[in-house]
């Protein structure tokens, strides 16, 4: 048995880091839909690409959608490969 290095990378994660869950400390905009996010309100923090400092910020309504859309697609892989989890 070959032994395998360092933790279990996640499609998610990449080489840029974790989404995040945070609240807005300023006055901001979504990335996707450009609706204001309020200093205080809950919001989501994407790193970008290639390991870039800044985030993509998006509104709870628009993370959903993310999320819900990251399911589908990984639902579809799973069919593919057809693994059972």
């Amino acid at each position: 048995m070959v032994k395998k290095k360092g933790k279990i990378p996640s499609l998610l994660t990449g080489s840029s880091g974790s989404p995040n869950k945070t609240v807005a400390k300023r006055k901001r905009g979504c990335k996707r839909c450009g609706e204001e996010i309020a200093n205080g309100e809950v919001c989501y923090e994407v790193p970008k690409p290639g390991g870039f400092s800044s985030n993509k910020t998006f509104c709870r309504s628009c993370f959903k959608e993310i999320l819900e859309q990251t399911q589908k697609d990984l639902d579809i892989l799973k069919e593919d490969f057809e693994i059972e989890l």
